[in-house]
């Protein structure tokens, strides 16, 4: 028996309250939905119900029936039940009002996204960090390209000399160990003669382009350059991932994915919204009804791979070493998928859950770019979190916690990539906004395991001023020496030891407690301290944006980037502040931090960075911090400059507190066991044993000009809630009360 009554119905809600709201307002704009109480939904319309279904009125021509049915089915059947006769004939997307979604238009790509506080995370702020990870894999793909093509020429070339007998030097002769060396070093420069004349003439940009459509079913040396795969594992809307599509020359596959359904289903519509529906694939992989075919398919189809599932399952299936044949696997190997060209990691948070699946599904050679935003743990302010995740404890309230937070992450990816053979080499790591950003590139590389320890350091901080040592885990003469001859020099030309040690501390050094204080150390890390960026990449991507600046913010020679970058002069002064940085110092001083502790008035910059390179010593900024002094001048030849300022500018006299009245804190008048100097009169005390001459040369501190430290890039800026039930029914509650 039908009922028909004017009243409002309910819709109640099956584990995520937004998603079931975006479907509503999605799909019947015209109908007003309003938050009821326990999760229910209300719309005032005329409806009828009938043996337990929902009954609505005409929508699209449609009469559509809706029974209380799972979340899944609306999300599987939402463009079925929604769109009109011909569902491929226009976007789902084009029914929707302005009242419940925003058009965004970002780069190449414009996606409609729902405004409700818990929808598919989207954060504008780090519109940035899109547009540098374009740049940096733009520029990495015609670098892969041209180290394919290096390969294959000189085995070529190789192959061509050996088999016509040119530098064989009688075959057939007994040689000795010396006239082989020298036989095999003769072949070896005139391969790279030929390699380096015959690169010259090559079109890498151009190359580059057509690496994308290049044939990759087989496997062999005779093989064409194939193009990037690329694995957005936690893509959201796939804005990040589609923009990767269109905006970097040479990508053949990229693969979105996400946990949430409703992400996946969003990305779907951005495909067809931005007209790439012709791009989008299936990947075979996910059929394992093939798996003892040795003709399955090796590589991932080209195009765009839509795939709802967990990041670390997605990237611990994709380990397949790319030398394996399909012929040689067994079962269990071919329910692997191969290994990826670039893994992008930006989750909300840490990103150290999925490291460990990251190193492993990375082709040797291929680019891990990783996203942290757990700054309160990495910065120091919660430093028990920090061990637990990245197994290194930072100092708290420390000047330098923005570099510290970067080498911190570059520790465990190095840590985990070591574990199975393999070694990082960090390409560019900075601090941007309210999170870390690095992009890494990963090797097979015994060698750089066992010198692993060399790289890694401990940290040795005064309790009572800014002083601190560096010092690494291990030493090794003959590897210093190879890697920095500059740093690690061998004048006398002896025999270096190619033994493995245990690194000193601050005692081994002379220096027991702190030399300027008396204090003792708290001990920080370990951490990595080896270097921070690949200066030539920096170099070249600062070159690539000043072109593209006087091109309408393309690259001329069809580069990346082949689109304008919205960022691009925050990224170029970014990029340019990196350039100036000193490679192998880690950790800097900041400049208030040592005016205060002697409660001088602040000294200027230029002077205080030119007294320490009148003296001898190197020094330079760092990106994110605009009072960072990075130098490699010691602790005691840093305050020998603060004490030469001092001298011409005494520092006021400290107001005198009333603990320090009664004897409670260092310099009072005090008992006997008390300390009868405070940290400023111990500094300034010391006597001084370098000249300090505060005359800027001329010609000194001239810059580049460019945007550096950039300001705030909106009101209330900063990192959004993550999207989440409980945030939705708050923000609702509070709409409700106003």
């Amino acid at each position: 028996m039908q009922r028909a009554f004017h009243r409002h119905y309910s819709l109640t809600c099956h584990r995520n309250s937004a998603s079931w709201s975006h479907y509503l307002n999605f799909h019947f704009p015209s109908r007003q939905f309003s938050k009821g109480r326990k999760g229910r939904y209300h719309s005032f319309t005329s409806c009828s119900i009938l043996s337990g279904a929902l009954s609505l009125p005409p929508f699209n021509n449609h009469s559509i029936r809706c029974p209380l049915i799972p979340r899944h089915y609306f999300i599987a059947n939402r463009h079925r039940m929604s769109s009109t006769k011909d569902n491929q004939s226009a976007p789902a997307v084009a029914a929707t009002t302005s009242s419940t979604h925003q058009l965004i238009t970002e780069g190449s790509i414009t996606m409609l996204y729902p405004k409700s506080e818990n929808s598919v995370f989207y954060n504008p702020v780090q519109i940035q960090n899109r547009d540098l990870s374009i740049l940096m894999i733009g520029m990495y793909a015609q670098r892969r390209v041209e180290k394919q093509w290096e390969q294959r020429k000189r085995k070529e070339v190789r192959r061509e000399l050996t088999e016509g007998g040119a530098n064989n030097g009688g075959a057939g002769e007994k040689m000795t160990k010396e006239e082989r060396k020298e036989r095999n070093a003769r072949l070896e420069k005139e391969i790279e003669e030929r390699v380096q004349k015959e690169k010259a003439s090559v079109d890498f940009v151009k190359l580059t382009k057509e690496s994308a459509r290049g044939d990759s079913s087989q496997n062999n040396d005779e093989a064409s350059i194939t193009g990037l795969t690329i694995l957005d594992a936690l893509a959201a809307s796939g804005l990040r991932s589609l923009r990767y599509w269109k905006e970097i020359p040479g990508v053949r596959t990229v693969v979105v994915n996400d946990l949430d359904p409703v992400a996946i289903e969003l990305a779907k519509e951005n495909v067809i919204r931005n007209g790439l529906v012709d791009d989008l694939a299936n990947d075979p992989e996910h059929n394992t009804s093939n798996i003892n075919d040795v003709d399955r398919p090796f590589h991932r189809p080209r195009g765009i791979i839509l795939q709802v599932g967990d990041a670390t399952h997605e990237m611990y299936t994709s380990r397949l070493p790319p030398t394996l044949y399909p012929s040689q696997q067994s079962t269990t190997q071919r329910l692997q998928k191969p290994q990826y060209d670039v893994i992008d990691l930006d989750p909300y948070g840490s990103a150290s859950p999925f490291v460990d699946a990251a190193i492993q599904s990375v082709v040797s050679g291929g680019m891990l770019a990783v996203t942290c935003t757990d700054m309160a743990a990495l910065g120091g302010s919660h430093p028990e979190t920090c061990y637990g995740r990245y197994a290194s404890f930072p100092v708290q309230r420390a000047g330098y916690l923005q570099e510290m937070a970067v080498r911190i992450l570059l520790y465990q990816l190095s840590v985990v990539a070591g574990r199975y053979g393999r070694s990082i080499r960090p390409v560019l790591s900075v601090g941007m906004a309210f999170y870390c950003r690095v992009f890494v590139e990963v090797y097979d590389d015994k060698a750089g395991v066992n010198n692993l320890s060399l790289m890694h350091g401990h940290l040795f901080q005064s309790t009572q001023c800014s002083s601190f040592h560096v010092t690494p885990i291990g030493t090794n003469e003959l590897v210093s020496h190879q890697l920095d001859p500059e740093k690690h020099p061998n004048p006398s030309n002896k025999k270096l030891s190619n033994v493995y040690k245990n690194g000193r501390g601050p005692c081994d050094l002379g220096e027991p407690v702190c030399s300027e204080t008396g204090a003792s150390y708290k001990v920080g890390g370990p951490f990595w301290i080896g270097p921070l960026h690949d200066f030539d990449v920096v170099n070249d991507a600062i070159t690539r944006l000043e072109a593209a600046q006087n091109n309408k913010g393309v690259d001329p020679s069809g580069a990346s980037p082949v689109f304008p970058l919205h960022t691009s002069t925050t990224l170029h002064g970014l990029l340019v502040s990196v350039s100036e940085e000193l490679p192998d110092v880690p950790l800097y001083h900041t400049l208030t931090a040592l005016c205060s502790a002697v409660n001088s008035c602040t000294i200027p910059m230029l002077s205080f960075r030119a007294a320490l390179v009148n003296a001898g010593y190197r020094v330079s900024a760092y990106h994110k911090e605009p009072q960072a002094v990075k130098t490699d001048a010691p602790n005691h030849v840093v305050w020998d400059v603060v004490r030469a300022w001092c001298k011409d500018h005494p520092p006021n006299k400290r107001k005198e507190s009333k603990r320090h009245k009664k004897g409670d804190e260092p310099g009072s008048n005090a008992p006997p066991n008390q300390p009868q100097f405070d940290i400023a009169t111990k500094i300034l005390a010391k006597e001084m044993k370098t000249a300090v001459d505060f005359t800027i040369p001329k010609g000194f501190g001239e810059k580049r000009k460019a945007r550096r430290y950039a300001v705030n890039p909106e009101a209330h800026w900063g990192p959004k809630k993550a999207a989440s039930w409980r945030n939705k029914r708050k923000m609702d509650d509070v709409h409700e009360a106003d």
